[in-house]
Formats: C-alpha cells, sequence, structure tokens
C-alpha cells in the first residue's frame, strides 16, 4: 500500500502546496512512483503540473479528488504508487478531517508569525478529531520560510511547545522555491545543488526517518539524495 502524506493547515498562505510539491518532486526523482493528490479548490498543483507538461517536463502525476470523496476515491486511484501527496486547502470542517484520515503522515507548515502560531492550534484540534477514528496517525510540524531573524527563533520555540513533533529541517525564505513552481519543476530539478534543494533533501529524509521502515526498507533506501 501506498504511504499517504497529508500537507494539512487552517491558515492560508503558509506554503502547503509548494511543500507538497517539493516533497512529491524530490521523491519522484530519486525514483519513487508518487502521485500528488489536489484537494484544493485553487488547484495550484495542477497548474504546476500543467506547466511542467507544456514544457515537456516529467514529474509526478498530479489529480483532483473533492475532500468530501477523498476517503471513498483516494484507495483507488493510490494504486501502483508508492507515495501520496495529499495537497488540501486552507480550511477545517470536514474536508481537513478527511484529508488527516487517509494519511500515514500530516505534515503542519508553519512560518513565523503571531497568527500562524495560533492558526497551528486549530489544525491541530482538527488532527485530535481525526485522532479520535484513527489514533496511529503520525504528524509533525515543519518551520517553512524561515530566516535568521528573531521572529523565527520565537516561532520555533512556540511551536517546540505545542505537544506535537517539530522537524529539525527547516526551509528557508528562498527565491528558488518560488521560482522551480513557476517552471513547473521541483527545486530538487530545477537548482539541484542551491541550499533550497539540500533543505528539501533533508525534510524528505527526516520526515521518512519519522515513519521508519517504509515496506521493508528503511529511510535511508527510501530518503531522497
Amino acid at each position: 500500500m501506498a504511504l499517504i502524506i497529508s500537507v494539512a493547515a487552517q491558515k492560508g498562505g503558509v506554503g502547503k502546496s509548494t511543500l507538497s510539491i517539493n516533497l512529491a518532486s524530490c521523491l519522484h526523482s530519486s525514483g519513487h512512483s508518487v502521485l500528488v493528490v489536489d484537494t484544493d479548490p485553487q488547484g495550484t498543483c495542477q497548474a504546476w503540473a500543467t506547466r511542467g507538461a507544456s514544457r515537456g517536463l516529467s514529474g509526478p502525476p498530479v489529480v483532483a479528488i473533492e475532500g468530501a470523496s477523498l476517503r471513498r476515491d483516494l484507495p483507488q486511484v493510490a494504486k501502483g504508487f508508492d507515495v501520496v501527496i495529499v495537497d488540501t486547502p486552507p480550511r477545517a470542517g470536514a474536508e481537513s478531517v478527511g484529508a488527516m484520515l487517509v494519511a500515514d503522515l500530516v505534515v503542519i507548515p508553519v512560518i513565523p508569525g503571531a497568527a500562524d502560531v495560533w492558526a497551528i492550534q486549530q489544525t491541530l484540534a482538527t488532527l485530535e478529531q481525526a485522532r479520535q477514528l484513527r489514533p496511529e496517525i503520525v504528524s509533525t510540524l515543519v518551520l517553512n520560510r524561515a530566516d535568521r531573524t528573531t521572529l523565527a527563533k520565537m516561532t520555533r520555540q512556540a511551536i517546540d511547545g505545542l505537544g506535537t513533533k517539530v522537524l529539525s529541517t527547516t526551509l528557508g525564505s528562498r527565491v528558488a522555491f518560488g521560482e522551480a513552481v513557476l517552471a513547473g519543476t521541483g527545486v530538487v530539478d530545477f537548482a539541484a545543488d542551491s541550499a533550497a534543494a539540500s533543505e528539501v533533501r533533508a525534510l524528505t529524509k527526516e520526515l521518512l526517518g519519522s515513519l521508519g521502515e517504509l515496506n521493508g526498507t528503511t529511510e535511508e533506501d527510501r530518503a531522497a539524495g
């Protein structure tokens, strides 16, 4: 069965689609069979895939599924893939719970700022609703668009105190991420030697490590890079 990773957050603008795209691209580039499921009505992942195809690039396939039908449709759609990345809309409710219920791992991005830390607590409350039905769901927070400012350090301290695992790897506020998405590819292919690409590889490896063995292989075998 496929490993299913849902990227979710109550607040918009925290980089869910960019994170989903780059996780999928990193795994795809390292030889895994990856599917991206776009449940966000904005369709960022779909637009990204269309852009890549128009340039003749070979990236992971993207399909659109409405959040309300995700639990019903995903098992059939996910057949034959190693990993499924689910990009979610910026809202709580039944759709967010559904995306969490299908997930082996829920990744919650947060960017520096008080409003974002407060919104994460709403996301964690939604996650607890999902865990009432599936207690085994693993979750982790990832600091995104981070820099060396005091605000980023304070945000890190705040999310460390929320009782949910926080990845040690952070993603910086880097132009390469936006440029890669606009080009229809992931940063590991767009700028392989960049700091952004190194961060994505490290993040992917740490995420897989947090789940232990996958399909009989170690995280070193499965992780990108």
